[in-house]
């Protein structure tokens, strides 16, 4: 006992060194977990802030969308809603045309105001009107067999502008006319009505 006395005596320094290095080793690795500890702690709730705000960003940029998605689906309602509206103004129109209108004024005429009505006089229509009327309108029909080219003529060709076969009677009435342009207008009234709910899409994307 008294050899280990009398070593640490000689020896004083150098134990309290060790111990004053070991103290600080101690109190290092302290601060250091500490101090790792503390950085952790800061780190994870700068990760779990970080995250919240990517989570908020999706939410609000998830419910803009939503927004902006409605807001489409309503207008293509309203378009869509004109539309037949539109659709359904032609189809009585045309029913109209059909059932009441073009019999009438297509068949009896009257000769002055107050006369009464008689019966119209026949209506004669070329060829080369018909060929003609449908050049104008950019149609491709086929002549009907009464106005091909030639007699006998398995072709469907229309008879030559100046040819005596573009004067040669149809077999087209004024009812007829009245009802192919009946027709056409709705096709045409149709084609409108699509375009301007097109349009009307398109300003109300753009506003």
């Amino acid at each position: 006992m008294k050899s280990v006395i009398g070593w640490l005596g000689d020896h004083f320094y150098l134990v309290l060194g060790v111990l004053f290095v070991l103290v600080i080793y101690v109190n290092g690795e302290r601060r250091y977990d500490d101090g790792f500890g503390t950085a952790k702690a800061k780190g994870d709730e700068a990760l779990a802030e970080l995250r919240g705000e990517h989570d908020k960003l999706r939410a609000d940029a998830a419910e803009q969308n939503l927004v902006l998605y409605r807001q489409q689906v309503e207008r293509a309602n309203q378009a869509g809603q004109v539309l037949l509206r539109a659709q359904d103004e032609i189809s009585r129109l045309k029913q109209q045309l059909t059932q009441e209108r073009i019999n009438r004024v297509s068949t009896q005429y009257t000769p002055a105001r107050g006369a009464a009505p008689m019966a119209a006089p026949r209506f004669v229509v070329t060829c080369g009107w018909l060929r003609d009327f449908n050049a104008a309108l950019g149609a491709t029909a086929p002549a009907p067999p009464g106005c091909r080219a030639y007699a006998g003529a398995q072709e469907a060709a229309w008879p030559a502008p100046g040819s005596d076969a573009e004067l040669l009677e149809s077999g087209i009435s004024a009812a007829d006319i009245l009802a192919h342009a009946r027709d056409y207008g709705a096709w045409a009234l149709a084609n409108l009505a699509q375009l301007n709910a097109l349009i009307d899409l398109h300003d109300k994307d753009e506003r």
